[in-house]
C-alpha cells in the first residue's frame, strides 16, 4: 500500500469513528473495525486490492441509509468525504460503487461485479453471523422498537427493499428472513469456509431458544420460533440415546418432532403426579442419598429439566398425533404408562415397539431397549410397522397399571415378559456378585468396580442405570460381600474382590450368605462346563480302536490289545455310572441354590 493510501485509510478510521462511535444499532465503530479486518485478510487470501477493500470496509455503514436521511443523502456524504481526502477518482467511484450495491436489501440486493465488492460484502456478511451477529441483531431490533418474538407476526418470505425496511418483524424473525440465508450467498470461497460455523451458532441458538420458549408458552406447538404451527407428528422417546437416533432419522421430515420425557423411572419412588412436589422431593433425595456423590449436580439438573418437560408436555400433545417409542425396557414401559396417565383417551396415540418388531424380524438379534438403535434402524422398524391408534380400553390399561406400580411403592421395577414388576432393591446383588465371580475379582485379587458394573449390564439383559448398580456395589461393600481399596467417590477409582467371611456362620449377614450361594453356582456352574468337555473326551475314547495302537512295549505282557480295551470298557462303565449319579446330584444342587438365590431378593 501507497505510502498516501495509508494516510487515507487512517483520515478514513478517524471520519468513520467520529460517525459511529456511539451508535446503538449494531452499526458501530466496533462492527466497522471487525469487517475493515476480516476484509483486509480476505482480500490478501483472495489476491484482492487491500486498499479499496479497506476504504469500502470503512465507509460502508456512513452511507446506510439506516443510519442518515436517505440513501442519496448518505451517498453523497461520503461522496464529499472522498474528494476531499484526495481520494483518486478510479478508487472513489470503485469505493462508491461498492458501498451503493452491497446491501441485502430484504435479498434483492444487485451482485458485486469487483472482486473487491465481492470481499467486502463478504467481510460484513460474516459479521452478521456467529455470536456476534445474534447480538446485534437484538441490539438493532430493540434500537428500531421491534418485539424480540411474536408467534402472530408472519415471516416474510418475499420482500421489497421498503418492506425489508419499514415493515412489521421481530428480531428471531430477522433471522429466518436474513441471517440464515447468508451461508449460501457468500462470494467467496474463503467466505464460505468461514460462515458454516458461524452459521451452526445461529441454528444452535435458535434451538435454546426454541427449547426455552417451550417451558414459558402453553401453545407452543402452534406457537414455536421453529415450527411455526406446521407440526404433523410428534415422536415420544424417553431417553436422550433415542430422540438424537429419531431426530437424524427425521431430518427429511420438517412437519415431524422429537419430545423427549427423560428420568429413568426403572429406579427410585415414582413420581405421583398428583402431589409432584412431595414425590419429586422425595425421589430426588432418594437417588441422591444413594449415588455416588460424584456428579450430583449435574444429577439433579438432569433431574429438574426432565421435570419440567413431564410438566410442559402432555397437554399440549393432545393436539397433535403422537408416535410414542416404548421398546422392551422397563424404563421406556414405564413411561410410557405415565405419559398416558397424563394425556388420558388421547385421539391420535400410537405406540411402536422397536426392540420386539427387530426381535420378530431376527430371532437371533436383540435390543435391551430402543436407546441401543441406529437411525437406520429406527427407520426400518417405522417402514415395516403397521401402525394402529391406542383404543380408549388400550389407554385406561396402561393407567391402570401405572396406579398399580404407584401404590406398590416401590424402589426397583423391571420388566419380565412383557409384564412390570416392583422387586426388591437387592434385585441385582447376585448378579453383581456373580459378575466379580466371573471376572476374578476373588481371592485378594481386585478388579475396577466399573468392570464388573460393565460386566453385570453388558453380560445380561440389564435397562438398569450403572449408577444403580454402582450404588449396589457400594452397598455390598458395607454388608462385608466384597472389599474394596482406592477411593469411593466414583466407580473407576476403586477395586473390589470377593471375600469369605471369617466369622461365624450365624453372623453373616444377609448379604455375604448371598456371595456364598452366588460362590457356590459360580463352581456349580465351572463343574457343568467340565463335565461337558470330560463327555466329549469320553466320546472319542469311546470310538477307539484299540488295536490301532499296537503291541505294549515287552517290559508290560500282561497288557496285551484286549487288555487295553478291556480296560478302556471298564473306564467308560464307570464314567457312565459316575456321570449320571453326579448330573443327578448337580441337578438338585442347582434347583436348590437358585432357590436360595431368589430367597436372597428379599431384605
Amino acid at each position: 500500500m501507497k505510502s498516501n493510501e495509508r494516510q487515507i485509510i487512517l483520515h478514513a478510521q478517524e471520519f468513520a469513528r467520529s460517525i459511529l462511535e456511539r451508535d446503538s444499532s449494531g452499526h458501530d465503530w466496533w462492527h466497522i473495525q471487525r469487517v475493515t479486518r476480516i476484509a483486509r485478510i480476505l482480500a490478501n487470501l483472495e489476491g484482492a486490492n487491500v486498499y479499496i477493500c479497506e476504504l469500502s470496509a470503512l465507509l460502508h455503514d456512513v452511507a446506510d441509509e439506516k443510519l442518515n436521511e436517505s440513501k442519496e443523502a448518505g451517498y453523497e456524504r461520503v461522496q464529499n468525504w472522498l474528494m476531499q481526502a484526495g481520494v483518486e477518482t478510479t478508487d472513489r467511484e470503485l469505493v462508491l460503487e461498492i458501498i451503493n450495491t452491497m446491501s441485502f436489501s430484504g435479498g434483492t440486493g444487485n451482485t458485486m461485479r469487483t472482486l473487491e465488492g465481492r470481499i467486502v460484502q463478504d467481510a460484513d456478511r460474516l459479521d452478521a453471523l456467529g455470536v456476534i451477529g445474534i447480538a446485534r441483531t437484538f441490539a438493532y431490533s430493540g434500537w428500531k422498537g421491534q418485539k424480540m418474538y411474536d408467534p402472530f407476526i408472519p415471516l416474510r418470505e418475499k420482500m421489497t427493499q421498503e418492506e425489508y425496511r419499514s415493515g412489521e418483524s421481530t428480531a428471531i424473525n430477522h433471522f429466518y428472513e436474513k441471517l440464515l440465508k447468508l451461508k449460501d450467498r457468500m462470494n467467496t470461497e474463503s467466505a464460505r469456509l468461514l460462515a458454516d460455523n458461524k452459521h451452526q451458532s445461529l441454528e444452535l441458538f435458535l434451538q435454546a431458544f426454541d427449547k426455552e420458549w417451550a417451558i414459558g408458552n402453553n401453545a407452543y406447538l402452534s406457537e414455536s420460533p421453529i415450527h411455526r404451527g406446521n407440526v404433523t407428528r410428534v415422536h415420544i422417546s424417553f431417553d436422550d440415546s433415542t430422540a438424537g437416533s429419531l431426530k437424524l432419522m427425521l431430518q427429511s421430515n420438517p412437519g415431524e418432532i422429537v419430545v423427549t420425557l427423560g428420568d429413568n423411572l426403572m429406579v427410585g419412588p415414582l413420581p405421583n403426579d398428583r402431589d409432584f412436589s412431595h414425590s419429586f422431593s422425595g425421589r430426588n433425595e432418594w437417588i441422591q442419598e444413594r449415588y455416588s456423590t460424584a456428579y450430583a449436580d449435574d444429577r439433579k439438573q438432569s433431574m429438574l429439566q426432565a421435570a419440567f418437560s413431564w410438566h410442559i408436555w402432555p397437554q399440549q400433545l393432545m393436539e397433535v398425533p403422537c408416535l410414542i417409542w416404548a421398546g422392551d425396557s422397563a424404563s421406556e414401559q414405564l413411561g410410557l404408562r405415565r405419559l398416558l396417565s397424563l394425556m388420558p383417551d388421547h385421539p391420535d396415540a400410537m405406540v411402536i415397539n422397536a426392540t420386539s418388531i427387530l426381535h420378530e424380524q431376527d430371532p437371533n438379534t436383540w435390543y435391551k431397549g430402543t436407546y441401543e438403535m441406529t437411525p437406520k434402524k429406527l427407520q426400518t422398524v417405522l417402514n415395516v410397522s403397521e401402525l394402529v391408534r391406542l383404543s380408549p380400553e388400550e389407554q385406561a390399561g396402561y393407567r391402570e397399571e401405572w396406579s398399580r406400580l404407584l401404590n406398590e411403592d416401590g424402589t426397583l421395577r423391571v420388566l419380565k415378559g412383557k409384564e412390570l414388576h416392583t422387586v426388591s432393591v437387592s434385585y441385582y446383588d447376585g448378579d453383581i456378585l456373580e459378575a466379580a465371580y466371573r471376572v476374578e475379582a476373588r481371592h485378594g485379587f481386585f478388579k475396577k468396580s466399573a468392570r464388573i458394573i460393565g460386566d453385570v449390564i453388558g453380560n445380561g439383559e440389564l435397562t438398569v442405570p450403572d449408577l444403580f448398580v454402582e450404588y449396589r456395589v457400594r452397598h455390598l461393600i458395607r454388608e462385608g460381600a466384597l472389599v474394596h481399596t482406592g477411593d469411593l467417590s466414583t466407580m473407576r477409582n476403586y477395586s473390589v474382590s470377593l471375600v469369605d467371611p471369617s466369622i461365624p456362620e450365624e453372623q453373616w449377614s444377609h448379604e455375604q450368605r448371598l456371595a456364598k450361594v452366588v460362590k457356590v453356582r459360580s463352581l456349580l456352574r465351572e463343574m457343568m462346563e467340565i463335565n461337558l468337555s470330560e463327555k466329549d473326551v469320553m466320546e472319542q475314547l469311546s470310538q477307539l480302536d484299540a488295536a490301532a495302537l499296537g503291541k505294549p512295549p515287552s517290559p508290560q505282557p500282561e497288557v496285551d490289545e484286549g487288555g487295553i480295551q478291556a480296560l478302556l470298557d471298564e473306564l467308560l462303565i464307570t464314567y457312565q455310572q459316575h456321570k449320571e449319579q453326579r448330573i443327578s446330584i448337580m441337578e438338585s444342587l442347582g434347583k436348590m441354590l437358585n432357590h436360595m438365590h431368589q430367597d436372597t431378593h428379599k431384605e
